[in-house]
């Protein structure tokens, strides 16, 4: 007898962990990326946190496994963000990287690239990838390589390169150190920017980040390097070169006067041509448009800001700063017709890409002024398709462009056989309307099912 009860206890051991690595959800809509139709009631089957399956088949009563229900609900791959960051940059510097990554995966974000590399952002990806914390999968870009630092250095995740010799130092060390990209952000100088991309070449590592008025676009995509915020883009747009200098509303000169008074003179008609120079280059682009259309391109009424979901989880000793912020930009005054213009151009850049066939990469931005690193992915995709592109474009850029981006177009960014389940369960279907990414009902992430109320409890603490 003892050795049949030992005999039952392993059998029913057995069923158990089988039960817990598998799992199908039943009788769903699938969105699969991998084109725009619609599967409908479809059964998808995952097991050790891969698809094993998409069929009719609904498991039967003696199914040994977890199955989710998905009748009238539509199923899309996770989304990713391509330009975040985490509140320990900011403020005092207090560490919440943990809380953080669970309000990302409770937004639906299953892959995230951090763009201010830092140890302790290297220390959350591998506590991710063993299953320590709960959180997306974290791509983790170098500290950002700069000319110059014109903040406080508490927070060390920049490096000083001011020569081709530093440049290519640094280089190597953040590689070395476990960086995934290198990050390029301000004050570099055009000699320092080529030294950093003949360096990493060597080194086998990607370039991403800014494109300063030191290197100018043309320049800047002769090194094929991937570029964030469309940077340098608006200057194209003047009249001449020597115009205020050949310099615009990019990069740091959003914040200078002389730079707004150009936004009358930029020349609309030039815009599909630099799409169609981006597009030779055979670059990736990451426009950020939600972040600078909401913070530089409006101004939003105070309660507006106060009500937005993402509001209460900004950390509370921030807020003055976010709001000081906020005042400094509208004492700039800048006349509304120009806010108007550069609202148009920054949407009719990102269709004109698009319409090239430029990959597009979604990236919030966030935290930076009243964003909050989850929640602003889901404005940034319905500023994508505010710019024109469809519903089902704008998810590519979440998904399968980004994939294809990070090397993982085998595995990510689509639903088919052998690709992770890194999933959302979604009770609207967003190809009718983009803003019903938000309404998640529940999250698998590497087969890891999180329901909704274990996304509210991410959320409530």
């Amino acid at each position: 007898m003892k050795r049949i009860g030992i005999v039952v206890f392993y059998l029913l051991s057995g069923l158990i962990a089988r039960a817990q690595d598998l799992t199908v959800i039943k009788e769903v809509n699938v969105i699969s990326m991998k084109d725009s139709g619609v599967l409908r009631n479809k059964s998808v089957w995952i097991e050790r946190g891969k698809i094993t399956g998409i069929n009719n088949r609904v498991p039967g009563n003696n199914r040994v496994c977890r199955v989710i229900e998905g009748k009238g609900k539509y199923l899309i791959p996770g989304l990713m963000d391509m330009h975040a960051h985490f509140f320990y940059e900011q403020g005092d510097h207090r560490n919440t990287n943990e809380k953080e990554l669970k309000t990302m995966l409770a937004n639906g974000l299953t892959t995230v690239r951090i763009m201010a590399g830092h140890p302790s952002y290297l220390e959350a990806r591998e506590k991710v990838s063993r299953g320590e914390w709960n959180g997306p999968k974290l791509y983790v870009a170098s500290p950002q390589m700069v000319g110059r630092w014109p903040w406080s250095p508490k927070f060390e995740n920049f490096g000083l390169v001011t020569t081709p010799e530093e440049a290519r130092d640094k280089v190597f060390r953040f590689k070395k150190e476990g960086y995934d990209e290198i990050k390029i952000t301000f004050m570099v100088k055009k000699e320092v920017y080529d030294a950093i991309f003949e360096a990493a070449r060597e080194a086998g590592i990607k370039v991403t980040g800014h494109v300063g008025p030191m290197v100018k676009l043309p320049w800047a995509l002769k090194q094929k390097g991937q570029i964030e915020h469309m940077d340098e883009f608006i200057d194209m747009l003047l009249p001449d070169s020597s115009y205020n200098h050949g310099e615009s509303v990019s990069d740091m000169n959003l914040w200078r006067q002389n730079a707004w008074a150009t936004v009358p003179h930029l020349m609309e008609d030039k815009i599909p041509s630099v799409a169609q120079e981006v597009k030779k280059a055979g670059i990736y682009v990451t426009p950020t448009n939600y972040f600078f259309l909401s913070c530089f391109g409006s101004e939003q009424t105070e309660q507006y800001i106060k009500y937005k979901p993402d509001y209460p989880y900004i950390p509370e000793e921030l807020l003055a700063e976010r709001w000081q912020i906020r005042q400094r930009r509208l004492d700039m005054r800048i006349p509304e017709s120009s806010l108007e213009k550069y609202r148009r151009i920054r949407h009719r850049l990102v269709g004109e890409l698009w319409k090239a066939g430029v990959p597009l990469m979604a990236g919030s931005d966030s935290p930076e002024w009243f964003l909050v690193p989850g929640f602003s992915i889901h404005d940034e995709l319905e500023s994508f398709v505010k710019s024109g592109l469809s519903p089902y474009a704008a998810l590519q850029t979440a998904t399968v462009n980004t994939s294809r981006y990070l090397g993982t177009p085998g595995s990510k960014g689509m639903i088919d056989k052998d690709f992770d389940a890194d999933l959302i369960l979604l009770d609207g279907n967003p190809l009718e309307d983009i803003r019903n990414t938000r309404s998640i009902h529940g999250v698998l992430k590497e087969g890891k099912w999180y329901d909704r109320k274990t996304l509210d409890e991410f959320l409530g603490k």
